[in-house]
């Protein structure tokens, strides 16, 4: 879930801040706290942060030189860095575009910012998933339960090419640990490739990209060996492309 979405100036004066959780963001306190964060990189590496977690919560940034502006998410971490990212990003450019006079002001008053708010939730309240009907998932779930029931795979569902759960069927360290690897590899643009294999805790977690809007993901018994984990994924994903074709 996004909680809040802040711009301010890299000096901590806060532009504008909108809430979309019950979670009482202070956004003064929240925008010194960036600032200083931006501020200490930028002294000691030359280089602006792009996230930050914090128990159960990210930070997302996305920053303008040019006007001195800093954009920031708040947002749950087992939320998808990719999909959010593409959010910031796509407010960013609509609220350049729209405020540009305004923005180079060196006094911004959110009053001169008018039909900010509106914007602000067109972007980030509009899904950017494509959608499913309800057939369709039935039937991917029905191909999904009869993989799982093999006993060489401990867990597998599928999830959006933006890293959103679609079918809801994860247990939890599953879920968990499939985001974290999709988000591990956003920055290099890594989660385009076809197939990404990794070991984890006596399993193999292989994230198989089946077309540009869907991932299947299977967790494998680390004894099974990888040339017959690729085939049973293979004969799945074989079943989801026959159904995607015929609707």
């Amino acid at each position: 879930m996004i909680h809040s979405i802040l711009i301010l100036k890299r000096s901590g004066e806060k532009i504008y801040h909108r809430n979309y959780s019950d979670i009482a963001w202070n956004e003064i306190l929240t925008s010194g706290f960036v600032s200083a964060i931006f501020n200490f990189t930028q002294e000691l590496f030359k280089a602006d942060i792009q996230d930050i977690e914090i128990g159960r919560f990210k930070l997302l940034f996305e920053s303008e030189r040019e006007q001195d502006l800093i954009y920031t998410i708040i947002f749950d971490k087992i939320d998808s860095i990719i999909n959010i990212k593409q959010k910031l990003e796509q407010l960013k450019k609509e609220v350049e575009s729209n405020y540009e006079e305004v923005l180079n002001q060196k006094l911004v008053p959110q009053a001169d910012l008018e039909g900010i708010e509106e914007l602000t939730d067109e972007v980030i309240l509009t899904s950017s998933e494509f959608e499913l009907n309800e057939d369709l998932i039935t039937k991917y779930e029905e191909i999904l339960k009869e993989f799982r029931s093999n006993k060489e795979i401990l867990d597998a569902d599928l999830i959006s090419g933006l890293g959103v759960p679609l079918t809801k069927e994860w247990k939890n360290d599953f879920l968990d640990l499939c985001l974290r690897q999709i988000d591990a590899f956003w920055k290099s643009k890594a989660y385009l490739l076809d197939q990404i294999i990794l070991s984890y805790k006596g399993r193999h977690l292989i994230l198989y990209r089946i077309n540009e809007n869907l991932v299947l993901s299977s967790l494998i018994r680390r004894s099974t060996p990888l040339g017959y984990a690729t085939l049973l994924i293979e004969e799945v994903i074989s079943k989801i492309n026959k159904i995607n074709k015929a609707k």
